[in-house]
Order: C-alpha cells, then sequence, then structure tokens
C-alpha cells in the first residue's frame, strides 16, 4: 500500500490524537496543525522507503535523502505507527512503510561511499551523491540505530525474533543486519572528528557523541538479549568511554553545554559556545530521563533564550492578536548566517523553537505542580509562537524572517513537520 494513500485517512481524523478537558482550551490550532504536520511528513515519504529533505528542488536544492533526517522521520513515525491511540486502519499501513524504509537503509549501507557509513546524503533512486559536501557525517548512523531499534523493540513485542536476526541484529561478522552495521560503525568511529548536523564545522560534536552514545547503551542491551555477549560488553565499554568525553562539553564559566570540542578551522565567525543542536540532542535521546544534568540543559536553553530574544527583531511581537503569549523565535546558533538560500543573515527555524517546547514538556514530566505548570507555561508560548508564522495551509518551510516574520528557506521541511510532531506529542501525550 502506497504511503501517500494514508494522506485521506489522515483527513479524516484517524490520526487525531486525544486531548483532556484541560488542554482543550488551548489554541484549536495548536491541534490541528498536529494533522497538517503529518500530512506534510506523508507527502515526502516515498513508497520505496526514502525520504524527501524538501521538494525544493532549487534555491535551495534539498531534494535528496539524508540518513540523519531520515531516521528522525521513521522515528517518530515509528511512534505513530505502534501507538494504541493511532486508529488500526493506519497503524497497519504505516508499520509496511517501516518496513520498506529498512529494505531501502539495508540497501543504502551496501552502496559504494566515500566515506563509509558516515556518507550524508543520497539520491532518491539509492545512488549516494557524491559533490563536494560536508563529510562523514557520524551522527547518522547512531540516529539510524536508534530508530531501527525502536523497531525491534516492537518486533519482539510481537514474538517477531526471526524478523529480527534476519534484517535487524544477527551476531554475525562481517556485519549484515542493519543495527549490527551500524553499532559496529559507532563502536569504532565515535572518536573521530566529523561533520555537525549543520553541515558546516569538523569536530567532535556534542550532538553526535550523545546520538553514539545512546546508540551503543541501548545497542549493548539489544545485542545481550539476543545473545551476542561480546559485542555488548564491547559496546557498553565504548559507551562509557563516550561518556568520559561527554562530561568535557561542560563549560565551567557559564554551567551551558558547548556544542563542540576540538573544532577544525571552517567557522571563523562562530565564536560563542551556544548551538540549538545541544537541546535537539537532549530531546532525541530523551527516554523518561535526560542524558544530561538538568541543571546544564536549562542553563543552555535559557542562554538561547536570552540571546535570540534580542537579536531578532521579530521577537518584539510578544503576543499575538488575540493577546496569547508568543514565545522565543529560536535560530540555530547566535553567529549563524545562512538565510535558507544565501548568506545575508540567519533566521529563526521552526525545528529550532519546537525544540524548545518539547524540552520543556520532557523536564515538566520530572516535575510536579506549579513547577511543571510553569514549564508547560512557557512551552505553550513556542507552540503559539510557531502557529503565529505559519500560513493558511499551515505549510512550514525551513525558517521564518528575523524581521518580517514570513518564511523563508526550502519549502515543505521534512524536518519541520517531524519537530512538529515529535514536539505535540510530548507535550500532549
Amino acid at each position: 500500500m502506497r504511503v501517500l494513500s494514508l494522506i485521506p485517512l489522515l483527513l479524516a481524523g484517524a490520526f487525531l490524537v486525544p486531548v483532556s478537558p484541560a488542554v482543550a482550551a488551548i489554541d484549536p490550532r495548536i491541534h490541528t496543525q498536529y494533522q497538517r504536520a503529518l500530512q506534510g511528513v506523508l507527502s515526502n515519504v516515498q513508497p520505496a522507503g526514502s525520504v524527501i529533505a524538501s521538494p525544493s528542488t532549487s534555491n535551495p536544492n534539498y531534494f535528496y535523502d539524508w540518513v540523519r533526517d531520515t531516521g528522525l522521520t521513521m522515528r517518530a513515525l515509528v511512534g505513530i505507527a505502534y501507538d494504541r491511540k493511532t486508529a488500526a486502519s493506519v497503524r497497519a499501513p504505516l508499520q509496511q512503510q517501516i518496513r520498506a524504509w529498512i529494505s531501502w537503509e539495508l540497501h543504502r549501507q551496501e552502496q559504494n561511499r566515500l566515506t563509509g557509513l558516515g556518507e550524508p546524503r543520497f539520491h532518491l533512486d539509492g545512488r549516494v551523491n557524491e559533490d563536494p559536501w560536508g563529510r562523514p557525517q557520524n551522527d547518522g548512523p547512531a540516529i539510524r540505530a536508534l530508530t531501527a531499534m525502536a523497531v525491534a523493540d516492537q518486533w519482539i513485542r510481537e514474538g517477531n525474533f526471526a524478523g529480527v536476526k534476519e534484517l535487524l541484529y544477527a551476531p554475525a561478522l562481517p556485519a549484515r543486519t542493519l543495527i549490527k552495521r551500524d553499532l559496529e560503525y559507532v563502536a569504532h568511529h565515535w572518536n573521530e572528528k566529523s561533520f555537525d548536523l549543520w553541515e558546516e564545522e569538523q569536530a567532535l560534536h556534542y550532538y553526535t557523541l550523545l546520538s553514539q552514545y545512546a546508540a551503543l547503551a541501548k545497542g549493548s542491551r539489544l545485542a545481550k538479549r539476543l545473545g551476542d555477549t561480546g559485542a555488548s560488553r564491547y559496546y557498553e565499554v565504548q559507551a562509557r568511554a563516550i561518556q568520559s568525553v561527554l562530561v568535557q562539553f561542560r563549560d565551567p564559566y557559564s554551567g551551558a553545554i558547548r556544542y563542540a570540542l576540538d573544532k577544525s578551522p571552517g567557522l571563523p565567525h562562530k565564536k560563542s559556545i551556544l548551538d540549538i543542536s545541544v537541546i535537539l540532542a537532549l530531546i532525541q535521546n530523551f527516554d523518561g530521563s535526560f542524558l544530561e544534568s538538568t541543571d546544564s540543559a536549562m542553563t543552555t536553553l535559557k542562554e538561547l533564550f536570552r540571546v535570540f530574544r534580542f537579536q531578532y527583531p521579530v521577537n518584539r511581537i510578544t503576543h499575538d492578536a488575540t493577546g496569547a503569549p508568543l514565545g522565543v523565535a529560536l535560530g540555530r546558533y547566535p553567529e549563524d548566517i545562512y538565510d535558507g538560500n544565501g548568506f545575508t543573515g540567519g533566521n529563526p527555524w521552526f525545528l529550532s523553537t519546537l525544540a524548545a517546547a518539547e524540552f520543556l514538556c520532557d523536564l515538566s514530566h520530572l516535575r510536579v505542580g506549579k513547577k511543571r505548570d510553569a514549564l508547560m507555561e512557557i512551552a505553550l508560548s513556542q507552540f503559539n509562537r510557531v502557529i503565529f508564522h505559519l500560513d493558511a495551509h499551515g505549510s512550514m518551510r525551513e525558517q521564518f524572517n528575523r524581521e518580517t516574520g514570513y518564511q523563508q528557506g526550502a519549502r515543505d521541511l521534512t524536518w519541520s513537520y517531524v519537530s512538529y510532531l515529535t514536539a505535540y506529542r510530548a507535550c500532549f501525550p
């Protein structure tokens, strides 16, 4: 069944997430945008298993499949596909699409690549894109492994051990299954510098290392469960080694988390330690608790709020026409100059602004009473900010202009829609 045939079901309300009476008074556009975001994701998912980063083919050209973006997209869909609140008529075709993605990734792993499994992006027919680019990007294999492990957990619950061992994890070396290949790559390459998720700087990046740590820690448990005890011990040793590096990212002066260490020359203008990628790393690897001190994480987010609140003129608009408070429009990092097509100056990104909402909602689950309510209030203001900058159709580009607030950059960016799905599900479980 083609995934695009799911869209009529979506529009009929098959994906609606129930909300409590206390939440019902919130701007209804926050809830209806969930449907639009899901439609946006499904429109970019291809039947063969690939995911288009954006339909934009020029100014900019994002008409490729990035390993990282696809891994994050499919992780969001795995959460929906195996959620009992999702209509049964939709779960089955979504799960079928997830199987198509697994086949796509197995094929992609076998392609000749310039930088092994750290190759970042591919053409939609599966060929490696060999244009000059920032490579390797070693977050991709870790993110893909984490998504595939989420599938493995579901299959094991269903008793489908045969499927797991055939496609996802078999102990044999050289590795021929999806998770095993990625874990072996991560375990042997995590201490090498690679390019960041923005594809701009080569360094040891917090975002990449935290993803690699999470993959190896979970991979160790999965390997042990499947009888691969030697690999389990090895992955655990490597995960602990990554932990010893991650503590070095905490800035002793501000208490915030630095986004990178040991940077190669590349972006001399990027001088601060701040980058939303730190918050993205935390929410993408949140599993009931954070893989980082919440004090350090909160300090990092507060600093990002402080800088961008004053840096972007659009943040001077603090309330919408109804009087609802608007949160802080966040960019990638303070020195950003990429405008979505050229380099006239950085702008707020939807995924950055929503990352703050998701982080605050994740944190709220660990708090009670007034502290929890205060976190939720700020998170909702971040949603209000996003809704304020949408067009009438709920479309989400990559960015919105720092002065006018109008959208720009790649149209219908899959990651923008995915960030809405994951933030919404964190805030309205």
